[in-house]
């Protein structure tokens, strides 16, 4: 709120005019010593002090309760405090082993309204949202009891909820859509994104509990969920966990499906929340309950069973027999030669880009995650040609869909190559593209000294895997130890597999998932119509005409300082709106 008004009055400030001066006067005096400490607490506090006072309604403003209810849903709306969606993913993290963080402005906001969701956990806080546009303002009356400054607190963060979530899910393409809507969450559990490439599959954390829980967040269109990804990848994450402290060192998953329809910010539906988490103990159920060729990956070779079953555990790795250890990167070693090719390609032809620009272009691209990012690989078997889907280190990239991600960066118009030449519009698409090929280019080189593959075909034909309903029946008996090295040993970890789980499977509250349906939220101007009575009840009218007036003086200074600060009446309309704004007893501090 505070940098809010000063950034509305900043211009008035800086300017000399006389008319400028008298909104200056105004603005000096009665703003400008409070509004350093004008927090959302301190705003709070002076709200509580002077709700129940008599206070003096400016006539000249028309009042709330006599425009319609589309009108008043434009007013809410737009009364709605703005957060730049674009930047509530930027918090750099000093070293990947501190967790101290430099947050940006528009973050901070975002994190000082959510705090006001209610919930101990994030199952709580979306079940909190999702009743509030069921159940409306009575729900916020009902938290916030007879404390009508701590209501109005609700209300709003309610609706900043609601409007930044709209935004990030309608006015973005489907990667930045994926990314901002990794950062909302983050900032609703007191989280952060964990940036690309830093050995976990997990997009953000949450805070919310008070664990540190690693989070893989899932959001498709209803009917096209797919929760899956590299499976060598989920094993270390599950084998060596980064957070080994919180919920048994699993991995959470939160998958999202959305149903909407119409355009932009004008579109009608909802989002359904789950979440279940897969770890040591039930991986293998997981897997054994998903798509037919994701179950193979928890095959385990039968010399690895007996060992295992004999009480060994130290030295016993497929590595003494299997030929080109190592030669088979994970997502995540890929994605680093990727990075590696892309920055000495950009390098190459005098594109320079920052590091956050960087960040944010890896972070959109999330090649290690993102199947989106690439072509289906048809592979040739003889005359018949196979679709393998995506397969990286083989698949191509699709340069459209780099494209459509780089429109949205504010910043791509004002690269340049060289001296002073702007990069088309396809650049960095190209570029990413020629860095993908040689990542293709590096493996295809590997795989021609490789007989490891080769061998485990021949080992997969010969019967010296258990299937997989046998793998995880065995898998049971295990001890955390064993179950390491079974996992170490699998079909899926020595091939790079990938899992995969279609909708029905990972939505699924019954075992193996387990999964948590936390709940719906709809989306639209419908469901703000169903609060507007009540919250233009809550938000009063003195809070209701200090918005009013801040949207008139901020609309009033513009068109006066475009008009080459010639017109008198706009001028007078500034001073006039912030003196309504000065004499709002809600602004005022006791001395």
């Amino acid at each position: 709120m505070a940098n809010y008004i000063k950034d509305m009055f900043i211009d008035v400030t800086e300017s000399k005019t006389k008319e400028a001066t008298a909104i200056n006067e105004v603005v000096e005096e009665v703003f400008l010593e409070e509004i350093e400490n004008l927090d959302i607490n301190t705003l709070l506090g002076m709200i509580e002090e002077v709700m129940d006072e008599p206070r003096e309604i400016n006539e000249d403003i028309p009042p709330v309760a006599g425009v319609s209810d589309e009108e008043a849903v434009e007013m809410i709306l737009k009364m709605i405090p703005n957060i730049e969606v674009s930047e509530i993913g930027w918090s750099d993290v000093r070293t990947p082993d501190d967790s101290t963080e430099i947050k940006g402005p528009q973050r901070k906001l975002l994190e000082d309204y959510l705090r006001n969701i209610k919930g101990s956990d994030f199952a709580e806080k979306i079940s909190s949202v999702s009743r509030f546009y069921t159940n409306g303002v009575a729900m916020v009356e009902a938290q916030g009891g007879n404390e009508r400054a701590k209501r109005i607190s609700q209300a709003i963060s309610y609706l900043v909820f609601y409007k930044t979530l709209t935004k990030v899910i309608t006015n973005f393409n489907a990667s930045s859509a994926g990314f901002s809507f990794e950062s909302f969450l983050a900032a609703l559990v007191n989280g952060r994104q964990i940036p690309a490439n830093t050995g976990t599959i997990a997009d953000y954390v949450d805070r919310a509990s008070g664990e540190t829980i690693p989070v893989s967040l899932k959001l498709y269109k209803e009917g096209n969920l797919e929760v899956g990804g590299s499976y060598t990848d989920l094993v270390r994450d599950l084998v060596d966990p980064k957070y080994p402290g919180s919920i048994g060192g699993a991995m959470r998953y939160v998958v999202c499906t959305k149903s909407l329809k119409g355009q932009d910010l004008d579109q009608e539906g909802k989002i359904d929340f789950y979440q279940f988490d897969i770890s040591l103990d039930n991986v293998m159920d997981i897997i054994a309950f998903s798509k037919q060729k994701s179950q193979r990956c928890i095959m385990i070779p039968k010399q690895i069973a007996s060992a295992l079953q004999a009480g060994r555990v130290d030295g016993v790795s497929m590595s003494d027999t299997l030929p080109g250890e190592g030669n088979l990167p994970s997502d995540e070693d890929l994605e680093k030669k990727f990075i590696k090719h892309l920055k000495d390609i950009l390098t190459a032809n005098n594109i320079v880009l920052s590091l956050q620009q960087e960040r944010e272009f890896l972070n959109a691209l999330k090649y290690a995650k993102n199947d989106d990012l690439f072509q289906d690989f048809v592979a040739t078997l003889g005359d018949e040609k196979v679709n393998k889907g995506v397969v990286r280190g083989r698949s191509k990239l699709n340069k459209n869909y780099i494209k459509n991600i780089t429109k949205d960066f504010e910043w791509y118009s004002s690269l340049t190559k060289g001296e002073g030449v702007k990069l088309s519009k396809d650049a960095l698409a190209t570029a990413a593209n020629q860095a993908n090929a040689r990542v293709v280019n590096d493996l295809t080189q590997t795989r021609l000294k490789d007989e490891r593959s080769k061998e485990i075909r021949r080992m997969v034909k010969e019967g010296e895997f258990l299937n997989p309903e046998e793998s995880a029946r065995l898998y049971k008996t295990f001890g955390p130890r064993q179950k390491r090295v079974a996992l170490l040993n699998s079909w899926g970890y020595l091939t790079t597999g990938h899992f995969s789980l279609n909708q029905r499977q990972a939505t699924s509250p019954t075992p193996p998932t387990n999964t948590l349906a936390i709940g719906s939220i709809n989306v639209g101007r419908q469901e703000v119509k169903r609060v507007v009575d009540s919250i233009r009840d809550i938000l009063n009218e003195e809070v209701m005409e200090i918005f009013q007036s801040l949207k008139v003086l901020s609309d009033s200074l513009n068109s006066f300082f475009a008009g080459g600060l010639s017109d008198d009446s706009l001028a007078n309309t500034s001073v006039e709106s912030a003196n309504n704004i000065s004499s709002k007893q809600i602004l005022k501090t006791n001395e």
